[in-house]
Order: C-alpha cells, then sequence, then structure tokens
C-alpha cells in the first residue's frame, strides 16, 4: 500500500522514508520482534487468529502497537475502535486510505479513559498519527509528553476534557508537553474542554492535575492550519511557559482559524521566572472568542516575554479581558505584562475589525510595526493612543536633565535582569538611557511607566554618565 507524510525539512522533522521504511522478515514473529511492517486493524479481525496482514488483520490498535517493531505503520480500517492507545515507540497510524478510510469513518472512542492517545517519552520520537476521529475521553484526546518529531494530522478531535481531574482548569483535546519539533497540522478541533497546547512541564500546568513527565522546553514546534471552535473551558490554541528552567520557545503558530473559545490565540508566561520567546502568531483567523483574538502576555515577576511576532493576523468580534480593568471593550490583540513588561515585540500587517479596541498595550514598550496595522469598526486603533508606543527603545544619549517628560523603567533589551531608565519627550521622541547604576533608584522613584506613557508629578534631575 502507499503511504506519504508531509514533512518541512525546515523543521527538522524525521524523513518519511525513515518513519514508513518496510522490511519483510521470513515470519510474523520474528517481524514483530526486530523489523519494521506494516500491520492492518479492522473491527472485524481477530488478537488471536489475525497476522496483521490485510487478509488477516487484528482487531484493536493496541494489539497491533503492542506487536510492532519501531518503525511499523500501522493502517486501520474504518469503523469504531472502543480503546485507548499509548504510544511508547515509534509508529506510524493511519486510516486506511485505500478503503476509503478518513477521520469521519475512522474512530477511536476512548470514552471512560483519560487520553484517546498517550505518546508518551523519547521511544515514541517520530510518531505520526493520522485520519482519525478521537472522541469521548476525560481529558486530552492526543497528549504527548517528552516526544520529539511527532506528527499529528487530518484528525477530528471532538467532545474531549468530559472528566477532567478537579485540578485540570484547561484540559487540551491536543496538548504536547516537553516536546521538539512537533507538528500538528490540518485537524479539525470541536466541542472540547480546550483546543491546542504547546507547555514545558511546568508544576502549575492547568493542562495537567501534576507535572508530567521530564521538564523540557517546548521548541521549535508548528501548529499549522488547524480549525478550532466552540471549546467550553480553555482556549483555543496555547503556548505557555510553567516552569522557570525551561519555557516556550521559537514556536509557530500559523494560519488557524480559531473561534467561539475564552481566548482565541495565548503565547504566555504564567509562572514566576518563566520564559515565552520568538514564538510567531502568523496568517491566523481569531473571530468571535470570549476574551481577546489574540494574547500576548506575562504574568508574574522575573518572566521574560521577548521578541514574539503577530503579523498578518484577520481578528474580528470578540470579547475584552477581564483581568485587565482598562480593557474595557472587545479587542481584538492585546500585549500586557501584568508585572514585568512584554519586550521586542513585533505587531505588524494584521487587519481588525467590529472591535472596541484593535491593540491594546498594557507594560508592553518598543512595539514594533504599529503603524502597518489596519482597522475597520475600530473605536480605539491603537490603545494607549499615545507617541511613545510608537517608538522602539535603543540606546541614545543627549545631554538634557531635569525637564518633564516621559519615562520608561524596566527590564532592558538582552541584560537579563537590568532595568533601566529610557526617557522620551511629550512627542514621543527618545532623549536618553540612563546607565544602570542610576536605573535602580529612578525606578523605585518614577514607577513603571513601560504602558507607553507617564507623567511623573515633579521634576527629576538626573546625573549624567
Amino acid at each position: 500500500m502507499k503511504v506519504s507524510l508531509f514533512r518541512t525539512p525546515l523543521l527538522g522533522l524525521a524523513s518519511a522514508a525513515a518513519l514508513l521504511s518496510l522490511a519483510i522478515a521470513p515470519s510474523m514473529t520474528a517481524m514483530a520482534a526486530s523489523a519494521p511492517s506494516t500491520l492492518y486493524v479492522s473491527t472485524t479481525g481477530s488478537n488471536t487468529t489475525g497476522n496483521g496482514s490485510a487478509n488477516a488483520p487484528y482487531q484493536t490498535i493496541s494489539y497491533a502497537l503492542s506487536v510492532a517493531a519501531s518503525g511499523s505503520t500501522i493502517v486501520v480500517e474504518p469503523g469504531t475502535y472502543d480503546e485507548s492507545l499509548t504510544v511508547t515507540n515509534s509508529v506510524r497510524i493511519t486510516a486506511d486510505a485505500q478503503l476509503s478510510g478518513n477521520a469521519s469513518n475512522t474512530i477511536l472512542n476512548a470514552s471512560g479513559n483519560n487520553n484517546g492517545i498517550l505518546i508518551d517519552g523519547a521511544g515514541a520520537d517520530n510518531t505520526s498519527v493520522s485520519g482519525l476521529t478521537i472522541e469521548n475521553t476525560n481529558a486530552e484526546g492526543v497528549l504527548v509528553v517528552n516526544s520529539n518529531n511527532v506528527v499529528l494530522s487530518h484528525l477530528i478531535v471532538t467532545h474531549t476534557g468530559l472528566n477532567p481531574s478537579p485540578k485540570i482548569n484547561e484540559d487540551k483535546a491536543i496538548e504536547l508537553i516537553g516536546t521538539q519539533n512537533g507538528m500538528v497540522y490540518d485537524n479539525t478541533v470541536t466541542d472540547n474542554g480546550a483546543g491546542i497546547g504547546l507547555a514545558d512541564n511546568g508544576a502549575i500546568n492547568p493542562g495537567e492535575p501534576a507535572p508530567f513527565g521530564t521538564a523540557a522546553p517546548s521548541e521549535n514546534n508548528v501548529i499549522l492550519d488547524n480549525t478550532i471552535s466552540g471549546n467550553s473551558s480553555g482556549c483555543g490554541i496555547v503556548v505557555a511557559a510553567y516552569n522557570p528552567g525551561e519555557g516556550v520557545i521559537n514556536n509557530l503558530i500559523m494560519g488557524n482559524n480559531v473561534s467561539l473559545s475564552p481566548a482565541g490565540i495565548v503565547v504566555a508566561a504564567d509562572v514566576p521566572g518563566t520564559v515565552a520567546e520568538g514564538n510567531a502568531v502568523i496568517d491566523n483567523t481569531a473571530t468571535s472568542n470570549f476574551l481577546p483574538g489574540i494574547i500576548l502576555h506575562s504574568n508574574t515577576p522575573g518572566d521574560v516575554v521577548t521578541n514574539n511576532s503577530i503579523i498578518g493576523n484577520t481578528v474580528s468580534e470578540n470579547k475584552p479581558d477581564p483581568e485587565v480593568s482598562s480593557d474595557n471593550g472587545p479587542t481584538g490583540i492585546i500585549a500586557i505584562g501584568a508585572v514585568e513588561p512584554v519586550t521586542h515585540t513585533l505587531i505588524a500587517d494584521n487587519q481588525v475589525s467590529s472591535e472596541t479596541y484593535g491593540i491594546f498595550l498594557d507594560n508592553a514598550p518598543g512595539v514594533l510595526g504599529l503603524t502597518s496595522n489596519t482597522f475597520s469598526n475600530v473605536t480605539v486603533p491603537i490603545s494607549p493612543a499615545t507617541p511613545a508606543t510608537l517608538f522602539p527603545l535603543v540606546p541614545v544619549t543627549v545631554n538634557t536633565y531635569g525637564h518633564l517628560a516621559y519615562f520608561y523603567a524596566g527590564l532592558w533589551p538582552n541584560q537579563p535582569g537590568m532595568v533601566a531608565i529610557a526617557k522620551y519627550s511629550t512627542s514621543g521622541t527618545l532623549l536618553q538611557v540612563y546607565a544602570a547604576h542610576y536605573s535602580a533608584n529612578l525606578a523605585s522613584e518614577i514607577g513603571s511607566v513601560a504602558n507607553g506613557a507617564y507623567e511623573p508629578p515633579g521634576h527629576y534631575t538626573i546625573p549624567m554618565d
């Protein structure tokens, strides 16, 4: 049977040839023990008399997994399979296209089980799953833990998160924890507790009752061309850091359509000292969500949320963020630092419509690209509407001091833990960056003004270098 696997060489995914190479052994026992093979599963097959061939398939996917050698392909014929799968070695699970198998007629019903599919550990690197419906789980539909180069495609994931642990408040239909170079593409994720998540094994991951697996970054993953809608308790796509030693780094969220979820797309650092860096949210559609369409935020002391990009998205008819008191109307895109500033952000070429606030910035200084966005039926295109929000923070020194001005007090680019002061004119021109040995006291005296503009109550004479 001819099979194929979508792959992107730039992302470092394992080659389809390596995953699908087939070796023929003289006996079924030897084949299962030592060489990759193609095994077939059918609801009319048998785990006792079948041998996994097309003519004598096994009856359950679980049994095929138990005898499959690493690198094998498991071909699932149309039907409903009442089981839950655990994958610990590298396999390919796919619907039987030769029998017109696809996600509409090849169904994994995991009723009563926590997961439909658990892909667990380094032994399951390079696993792929495609062409199935996964439904009726207590927790996640597909959970990937510490397995890299995993591909999940052409799936329908629905009615998951039906009975999660009380400690879980954002149970994802698809969640990848501590993974690198994964790809989740062309899936339909509807009517679940939450949509798709990337995380790093933190202690308070709201998608897990306790840390699962080994702490590891969620890095270089791709969430591409998925349709996500109708999730009741959690956001559509969440890329979030919960472990101070790891982070969510350089992930790509592209071409997805997210609607009717609490928030559309979220990139965040949620625990003190965590990192969300270099993530890109590009060419997505986020409409009719119950919070802002796209959210970029840091929540706690020591968080680093930096070098993230929000580019070319279509955003409309979303709602405000109730955790931000000044965000009192429907909002398209919001970047907010609850304690630490969100820095080095690019928000460019987005189309925002039918919102009160198009782009809402709170403790997010130096955002680039703001003037390239377009707005339709938006009351306040950029808030706060001050010139200072349009200027990046770069080291420039002029001989001025003691003037009433706008200030920025916060972490300085490329200097972890360093507090610095930047001074703007009232028209938004950057006047001066003050050296670190002056900055700590000034930050305490003036306060953080990183929401774009702040007029101090008095005049400050600042020593020069």
